[in-house]
């Protein structure tokens, strides 16, 4: 009985080792990245790679003087490219380096005593943008020689006007799973310089924009997906 129970205690340590080399080599799951591509949960997208985004189909840019107010700038185009920096496994935190210039155009502004606009840009770039996977995907763009600037040039019944507003910090947004717009929604900037009517009906705009698709360029123009 001994030499019968040996020989089974045998066996058994035996089968334990052979299956074991098999187990360890089964490979786990590997961990989705922030951002991929093509579909979610696709191809990571790439250290390096370039994105590009323009607005939302019949959306536009508002820079208004009330959160969601009637009046202010409102422009029928923008758009912005940004090379990633970085893309970690999720949950986690994708950087982008947001690239001079970001372009705003197609402005009317229906602020007292204003006849068009001239021009629009955007001042401090480059600069840092975060998009993050974690609760209610906030996505900030970070000050970085100084804080954002947005400057628009307006004739008006009088003078020329050049209107500078800066952000008081980071400008603050989000986005949500898969290919959702990446928004930013009634984001103060307070007047640096300019004068008012012709700047608006307050010393602070608030700038309200959604852009989608997010393409990544350097993969033949991919759409980006937040996983």
């Amino acid at each position: 009985m001994r030499r019968i129970s040996f020989l089974v205690a045998a066996l058994t340590a035996a089968f334990a080792a052979a299956v074991a080399p098999a187990v360890a080599a089964t490979p786990t799951a590997a961990a989705l990245p922030v951002l991929s591509q093509t579909v979610p949960g696709g191809p990571p997208v790439n250290p390096g790679d370039l994105l590009t985004s323009s607005l939302t189909p019949g959306t536009t840019l508002n820079f208004t003087t009330a959160p969601g107010g009637p009046v202010g700038l409102f422009c029928k185009q923008s758009s912005w490219r940004g090379q990633v920096l970085s893309n970690p496994p999720a949950p986690g935190t994708a950087v982008i380096n947001l690239l001079n210039p970001v372009i705003i155009a197609g402005c009317f502004d229906n602020s007292p005593t204003v006849t068009g606009v001239t021009s629009v840009t955007v001042g401090n770039l480059p600069a840092t943008m975060t998009v993050s996977d974690t609760s209610g995907y906030p996505i900030q763009i970070l000050p970085s020689t100084g804080p954002l600037v947005i400057a628009y040039t307006v004739t008006t019944t009088g003078p020329t006007v050049t209107c500078v507003f800066q952000a008081g910090g980071p400008v603050n947004g989000n986005t949500g799973p898969g290919g959702a717009p990446w928004k930013f929604v009634n984001q103060p900037f307070k007047l640096a310089s300019g004068s008012l009517p012709a700047c608006g009906t307050s010393p602070t705009a608030f700038l309200t924009v959604q852009y989608s698709p997010v393409l990544d360029a350097s993969t033949g123009g991919a759409t980006v997906y937040v996983n």
